[in-house]
């Protein structure tokens, strides 16, 4: 196969072979449990399939691994397990499209025998992210695997790859403290005489990087910890789409630059590798905003406008929790120890981990996930982590409408309304903050605010002001610490009258009331002010409730407005979009 990212009136598209697919996937870690053949009789096509060099944990806190079978933990490559999965695929979808979903960990001999390029964690030693010999023989053991995939009878079915590693697959480094070491920190001094001309570097220590304050050594390890990771995720990429011919897309978790606030994570490279012609989608999770509640927006991790303008996919992993989900020990009986991953903490609250408690409200939060990307076009895989979480004849019907009305819209959204609102994401700025400082915070809590404004917005980077300012009507800068291109989008923003809020003095912290004030009052629309989630774009709007009762949704003009999930109102040309809504439901119309 051959595939690539398209973008067409508007809307995301993987194109295979010149035929277009809209970017809806399904995958689960537990694949015993999985429900392949669920979304199968629902239409559903595309699937990640998981694998992996390790069976080592892929989260060092909890010591947890999905894999029960690492490729390269024994004398001989074991692929049965894999193989066995996109078999069962087939047999049931002939015509699936399989994207592998490659854990690039090093297996137990590898790190007994590198000690010095590794880092230790809470449960082990792991390899470090900055080792160039991980590079080397991690491509090496790329390659291995991907010959066979390509030399198997499935390879005809392989549309794609995703390249994950580090903590939880998203490229974190294992310690969650951008792999320190006394080696890492040779190789820092190493980046800072090749990036500053710095030739004298003041020790630092392991302790110093978690110390209060601001400490420019400490400041400039995490932006070396960012980038060290992003070359990590490009250069598998790169060596991925060398052996594959640069027939297929290939993807990467990284790039949290609008949920993740510590630099030691090693997230923030994403401009190092945006324009990277070995990418072509970048994947992060739906936003964990306390703990998943209903009523709020649970927005995007990355600047999703950023992709766009890139021709790059933004693909959401939408692992919704439902009213089905169970404690991992329950679902994978006997395998795990400990109870890391609880639904309840000890206070009797619910965690990320716990589904809403009833089915309604489970396919509510599934359709809400729904309706922010597709306003958005970005793609969606539903990650049905733990499996069974979508095993239920509601659940399915309602996933199979959404990919119905994903793939059959063909309307140009340029003709619709969209964001008024821009929120930057400067990533640089990162590196100027104090650590355990406000400032931190400051994205995050402004990102949440602007969820329950009724005010649609975009997520941008600052390096990209200029191609983008024009079309809005206000912008929203995040971090009162700016970087050069945050100072640069701000003079853009007064150079072109473009009115703007920036974080400053007392107003680190600002609520969804101040800043739909300030918005309004710059003549941005505001389709609702009840503190309820809109999402509009491409031809789609929708709501999600924060409480029960009579509800309107205020169109820029006059549209006419076909209800498409959550409520059956007739049809009709309107301005004004009138219902009465249950706390926390969720509903999506298309404008026609």
């Amino acid at each position: 196969m051959n595939s690539v990212v398209e973008y067409k009136n508007g809307r995301p598209y993987i194109s295979i072979d010149g035929k277009l697919h809209y970017p809806l996937a399904y995958t689960t870690y537990f694949e015993e449990r999985g429900e392949f053949s669920d979304f199968i009789k629902s239409d559903y096509k595309m699937f990640f399939v998981n694998v992996s060099f390790t069976d080592l944990p892929i989260n060092n806190v909890s010591a947890f691994s999905p894999f029960k079978t690492g490729v390269f933990e024994k004398s001989e490559p074991d692929y049965k397990e894999f193989d066995g999965v996109v078999g069962g695929i087939l047999a049931e979808c002939p015509d699936a499209l399989i994207f592998p979903r490659i854990n690039i960990a090093m297996p137990r001999k590898w790190i007994a025998d590198n000690t010095d390029e590794c880092v230790s964690t809470s449960s082990g030693m792991r390899e470090a992210l900055w080792s160039k010999r991980f590079l080397d023989d991690g491509a090496k053991l790329l390659e291995k695997l991907v010959s066979h995939i390509r030399s198997s009878d499935y390879s005809n079915r392989i549309a794609g790859y995703q390249v994950c590693g580090g903590t939880t697959q998203e490229w974190m480094h294992h310690d969650m403290a951008g792999s320190f070491s006394e080696k890492s920190f040779q190789q820092f001094c190493i980046w800072m005489k090749e990036k500053y001309g710095k030739t004298h570097v003041p020790v630092i220590t392991k302790n110093d990087l978690f110390k209060p304050g601001f400490n420019e050594t400490v400041s400039r390890y995490g932006e070396f910890c960012c980038e060290t990771a992003a070359a990590a995720v490009e250069h598998f990429c790169k060596t991925l789409k060398s052996l594959i011919n640069n027939q297929q897309i290939v993807g990467a978790f990284y790039g949290y630059n609008a949920f993740v606030n510590d630099t030691l994570l090693g997230l923030f490279g994403l401009r190092h590798i945006i324009d990277s012609p070995y990418i072509d989608f970048f994947s992060s999770p739906c936003c964990y905003d306390c703990n998943r509640k209903l009523g709020i927006d649970w927005g995007d991790m990355i600047a999703e406008k950023s992709l766009k303008i890139h021709n790059k996919l933004y693909f959401v992993e939408c692992d919704i929790r439902t009213s089905l989900t169970k404690r991992m020990q329950e679902s994978r009986p006997g395998w795990y120890t400990g109870d890391y991953f609880k639904l309840v903490d000890d206070e009797g609250n619910k965690t990320v981990w716990s589904g809403p408690d009833t089915l309604e409200l489970s396919i509510s939060a599934i359709r809400k996930a729904f309706t922010h990307q597709l306003t958005k076009s970005s793609g969606i895989w539903w990650f049905d982590m733990w499996g069974g979480w979508y095993h239920n004849e509601k659940i399915m019907l309602e996933l199979s409408e959404m990919r119905n009305i994903a793939e059959t819209s063909k309307a140009n959204a340029d003709a619709y309304p969209s964001a008024d609102t821009v929120v930057f994401i400067d990533e640089k700025a990162y590196f100027n903050n104090p650590r355990c400082s406000d400032c931190c915070n400051s994205v995050n809590n402004i990102r949440v605010a602007m969820g329950n404004t009724g005010i649609p917005f975009d997520l941008c980077m600052t390096e990209d002001a200029k191609k983008v300012i024009g079309k809005y009507k206000a912008a929203i800068f995040t971090t009162p610490l700016p970087s050069d291109s945050g100072k640069e989008a701000m003079r853009l923003c007064e150079k072109m009258n473009i009115p703007y809020f920036f974080p400053e003095g007392e107003k680190i912290f600002i609520s969804t009331d101040e800043l739909r004030e300030f918005l309004v009052s710059k003549g941005v629309h505001c389709y609702n002010s009840k503190n309820n989630v809109i999402y509009c774009g491409n031809g789609f709007i929708g709501i999600h409730t924060s409480a029960e009762g009579e509800v309107e949704i205020k169109l820029p003009e006059k549209y006419k407005v076909k209800a498409l999930l959550g409520t059956s109102i007739e049809e009709q040309s309107t301005d004004v979009i009138s219902l009465y809504m249950k706390k926390h439901d969720t509903a999506l119309f298309e404008l026609l």
